[in-house]
């Protein structure tokens, strides 16, 4: 599968704008086949890379995509395009499977420790941390605020900010150069910094 990946990531080329909200949009509209084979051909081969850059394992980053795709394939129907760019929904469903994929993993590998079966005399304390209640309203808040923003740069701020990527994985899954992102989150950020003050 990594070869076909890689391959039909060469024969769509960088050059050709696909729109990937619009080819999901059309997905849960209608189970486009056409339009899933077009988006599988153009998400596939940079989530394999994004991957397998991030876990430093082929069998992994093919288990992942693979995954994600599928979940793409039945999911559609839950994109909603004025929430976000679809490649970024696509890339939390993809955050999603690798954390699973890793949690499945570390559980049938769990040994039981000496040190696990002590309790643990004190729990740390946060005192930085919102409470719970809080938490969502903060997250709605800014989810607000960053739909205000321009689409390219509200997809790298919900990607770096509310999804935990770093820049550098940003600038790999939206195939473009780091300056770019650092450049969008910087005028981003700016534009925030403008509505706060308001």
């Amino acid at each position: 599968m990594a070869v076909s990946i890689q391959q039909q990531g060469h024969m769509e080329g960088s050059n050709k704008e696909v729109d990937v909200g619009q080819l999901l949009l059309k997905v849960a509209a209608s189970r486009c086949q056409i339009s899933y084979q077009r988006l599988f051909k153009h998400v596939a081969p940079r989530l394999h890379n994004f991957i397998r850059k991030q876990m430093g394992d082929e069998s992994i980053a093919k288990e992942v995509v693979q995954e994600t795709m599928l979940k793409v394939w039945t999911k559609a129907h839950l994109y909603d395009d004025s929430k976000g760019a679809g490649l970024t929904w696509i890339f939390s469903i993809a955050r999603n499977a690798k954390f699973d994929l890793l949690r499945r993993q570390k559980h049938q590998n769990d040994w039981v420790q000496g040190d696990d079966l002590w309790p643990t005399l004190e729990e740390p304390q946060d005192d930085q941390k919102l409470p719970r209640e809080f938490e969502s309203i903060v997250t709605e808040e800014l989810s607000n605020l960053i739909s205000t923003l321009p689409k390219p740069q509200a997809e790298v701020v919900s990607m770096v900010y509310l999804r935990g990527a770093s820049q550098q994985e940003v600038a790999d899954l939206l195939d473009v150069p780091l300056g770019t992102v650092k450049s969008r989150l910087r005028l981003a950020l700016q534009k925030l910094k403008e509505a706060l003050d308001d």
